[in-house]
């Protein structure tokens, strides 16, 4: 070994000391051997992960954060490119670097590839990892903070209609917890889109333009209920029956039809229909409210749910709830995250969730993101809630391996 660390300048190596690495290698030799170089530079907030599955766990865990993952391309269960994937579709803002005893050429396409996905790559080093090479990596990961990217364009509908069949449109999946338990209670599905420039990007860009069109709204519809049914059935053949929102505008039930053709699909996956919620925003008006009301109803007569998302946001929640069989009430994050210090939100959450006791609903908090609202809603009785605090959105595979974490360690009210 080398005596590098003393040849470090002190606010240097202060700034390495608070460095939280992730090292997600097969091997325990390899994983020792790093955290002890690592160690010369005095990094010892280090965290170790035997593959890319049990990296995805650590990365998902309710307030994770790693300034720097070292990776192995070589792995089993989930290899290193996997894991560069899962961390793109996670939107996970952190450093990467990539390690491997492959060739110049696989180190070099795979850190072209995980540059593509969006990801900050530091550099691609060949086995073993010493001083030298760890170096320049750790003075870019303390002297080049992440920026932020620039908001991408608006599309038009020539370009959406492009990206719709292009594969580029994805679906991730945020966990939603039961309160009263802590059991992991289901899922709600977030249709993603992977722009070339831009990365990872939600909805807003795209879903008003879908809206324009009735074409691309059903498209857009149909690709998304085709995807998380499919998800939903492959669970459900395991023996692991799993619950779904699925967001869904309002000129949908404009569709007479809607109620048969849901049901259809929804069998074809081999999925009960009691275990997908329609979630509509509080904002969603459809064309024709009285074919809305007929629709609604006759979802709920085959057994869909029914929530009105972003409960608080618009101003006709209530004449919504009062006109349409609503079985779930979303509240607005706006409302949930700091409610603990905030007396105003406090107020509008408390009511929100007396409303939906009141009327025989589901309570389901989003963007929960502090101990202290978690600890709120739980006071309040909110039943269900999602938020960072609990998981981001995560590709399929990150969710099976975030589940078994959650159900090993956070399982029980008592036990979070």
């Amino acid at each position: 070994m080398t005596a590098a660390p003393l040849a470090l300048a002190p606010d240097q190596r202060f700034l390495f000391n608070g460095l939280r690495v992730l090292v997600v290698d097969d091997q325990e030799h390899v994983r020792k051997w790093i955290r002890r170089v690592l160690q010369q530079f005095d990094v010892t907030r280090v965290t170790e992960a035997e593959d890319g599955r049990a990296g995805l766990a650590l990365v998902t865990e309710p307030g994770a954060e790693f300034d720097l993952i070292i990776c192995d391309l070589k792995m089993p269960n989930i290899d290193g490119v996997e894991f560069i994937r899962a961390l793109s579709a996670l939107r996970i803002q952190t450093s990467v670097v990539l390690l491997s005893m492959q060739g110049e050429r696989v180190l070099e396409t795979s850190a072209l590839l995980a540059t593509e996905h969006g990801l900050r790559v530091l550099g691609a080093i060949a086995k073993p990892l010493n001083e030298e090479k760890l170096l320049p990596l750790l003075q870019a990961a303390v002297e080049e903070p992440l920026q932020p990217s620039p908001a991408p364009p608006r599309l038009s509908q020539d370009t959406l209609r492009a990206v719709l069949t292009d594969g580029t449109l994805h679906m991730l999946y945020q966990p939603v917890i039961a309160m009263a338990t802590g059991d992991f209670a289901g899922v709600e599905a977030l249709v993603r889109w992977t722009h070339p420039v831009h990365g990872l990007v939600g909805p807003d860009l795209f879903a008003g333009v879908c809206e324009e069109s009735d074409s691309l709204s059903d498209w857009l519809l149909a690709s998304t209920l085709r995807e998380t049914l499919a998800f939903m059935g492959r669970w459900t053949a395991t023996g692991q029956p799993i619950k779904a929102a699925i967001n869904v505008h309002a000129k949908a039930f404009d569709r007479i039809d809607l109620p048969e053709r849901l049901l259809a699909e929804v069998q074809r996956a081999g999925v009960d229909p009691r275990q997908v919620t329609l979630e509509l925003t509080e904002r969603s008006v459809a064309t024709d409210a009285l074919r809305m009301l007929d629709v609604a109803t006759r979802l709920r007569l085959k057994g869909f749910s029914l929530a009105i998302d972003d409960f608080g946001s618009g101003h006709a929640g209530l004449a919504q709830l009062r006109r349409l069989p609503f079985n779930v009430l979303k509240v607005d994050h706006q409302f949930v995250n700091g409610a603990a210090e905030s007396p105003s939100k406090r107020s509008v959450l408390e009511a929100s969730i007396a409303l939906a006791r009141n009327l025989s609903m589901t309570s389901v908090a989003e963007g929960v993101q502090t101990r202290d609202d978690w600890d709120l809603l739980q006071a309040l009785g909110c039943e269900q809630m999602q938020g960072y605090f609990i998981a981001r959105p995560m590709p399929e595979v990150g969710l099976s391996a975030w589940a078994t974490q959650w159900m090993l360690h956070h399982a029980g009210a008592a036990t979070y």
